[in-house]
Formats: structure tokens, C-alpha cells, sequence
């Protein structure tokens, strides 16, 4: 292959590179106690906390490509369930589901 040929051909892989898509991200609490406390990793790669959350609560944000995302959550109820789910453009990528009393559910990632 000459030269030429080569750097065309890099180049166009290094463009298809860098026009990596933007997916829609989305953390989200779920369960059977309704008040859960929530420790998350958000879309600024700092670390942020709520408590008294309820069912169904979410967070979310867009991203190009892959970082490491956690989400953490506590039962705050003498009995019930949590869980928590990363979820990608409407896709459940990962959850996890924490049983009983002031049980914890986390799950992360590179996502």
C-alpha cells in the first residue's frame, strides 16, 4: 500500500473515531419502601448524594462514549426492596436489587 493510501485511510479512521453518537443516560430507583437515599456518580464525574428519594426516581444526562458510572441506593424502610438500573438510550444495561431492611443496591461500570 503507498503512503498516500495509508494516510487517507488513517485519516478516515480517525474521523469515524471522532464522530462517536451522543446516547441519552439514565440512573433509576426503584422498590417496594418507597424512601431510598441515593449516592451517585453524575454527568460532571463528581460524586452527589439525596436522601428521601421515592419510587421511580431518576437522574439524567447524555454522553459520547464510555466513563465509569456508579449509583448506589439504600432502603431507608424497616422492610421492602430496592433497585437500581443504568440504563442507556431506553436499554437496561445493568441492575441490581437489594431485599429487606435498609438494604443496599449498587451497581458501576465502564458504560
Amino acid at each position: 500500500m503507498n503512503k498516500v493510501k495509508y494516510t487517507i485511510i488513517l485519516a478516515l479512521i480517525a474521523l469515524l473515531a471522532s464522530c462517536q453518537k451522543e446516547s441519552s443516560y439514565k440512573y433509576e430507583v426503584t422498590g417496594t419502601s418507597g424512601d431510598y437515599s441515593v449516592t451517585l456518580e453524575n454527568s460532571d464525574n463528581n460524586t452527589q448524594q439525596w436522601s428521601n428519594v421515592s419510587n421511580g426516581w431518576y437522574y439524567t444526562w447524555n454522553q459520547t462514549g464510555e466513563r465509569w458510572l456508579y449509583i448506589s441506593a439504600q432502603n431507608n424502610k424497616g422492610s421492602g426492596d430496592v433497585t437500581v438500573k443504568i440504563i442507556k438510550d431506553g436499554k437496561v444495561l445493568v441492575s441490581n436489587t437489594g431485599y429487606g431492611a435498609y438494604s443496599i443496591a449498587t451497581v458501576s461500570g465502564n458504560y
